[in-house]
């Protein structure tokens, strides 16, 4: 089903007056889409091994994490970006840099159980393309990316597109 846009976007201030009772509880939170496998890497470790990290795993990003308590808890992110962009600005060699020199911190991450809306928001808000997912007790569960979330969002809007159809059909004919 195709949805389409006429002058401007959907906001979600629409979609949650149209999407109403039993209907809204179909809406996912971030916990059902996140990815649960993340490669984390410690600030204290080096630049060049965070690098060939991300090569090896064919990954554009990395938590930054601690264990404190037995829990282990993000304290910041670490992108490709953040390798190349810290590396010119130290003017030196990734070999003599750790993470915690060009890593992104403080780290803004996401509770599992906040919904789409609010995580997209905030990643809009903060112009952050990924963010980690925690649990209740401040715990990495997973990571959530503009890739989890754009067929999450696609299929949000496939469904308010047959419940504005279904209303639409319903309606008699003639009236505005």
């Amino acid at each position: 089903m195709l949805v389409t846009v006429i002058a401007g976007e959907v906001s979600t201030d629409i979609v949650q007056r149209i999407v109403t009772g039993a209907q809204r509880e179909r809406i996912m939170n971030i916990g059902e889409v996140c990815t649960r496998r993340v490669f984390l890497i410690r600030a204290d470790q080096p630049l060049a091994e965070a690098a060939q990290e991300m090569q090896r795993r064919h990954v554009g990003a990395l938590v930054v994490t601690e264990e404190r308590e037995a829990v282990v808890r993000p304290v910041g992110m670490l992108t490709d970006r953040d390798i190349v962009c810290g590396q010119f600005a130290h003017q030196a060699d990734l070999y003599c840099l750790t993470v915690a020199d060009v890593m992104s911190a403080p780290v803004i991450s996401v509770a599992e159980l906040q919904s789409l809306d609010e995580v997209i928001a905030l990643l809009r808000t903060r112009s952050i393309r990924r963010a980690p997912v925690v649990n209740g007790r401040g715990e990495l569960v997973g990571i959530v990316t503009l890739d989890d979330l754009l067929p999450a969002v696609a299929g949000e809007l496939s469904t308010l597109a047959q419940l504005i159809g279904s209303q639409a059909r319903h309606e008699p004919a003639g009236s505005l």
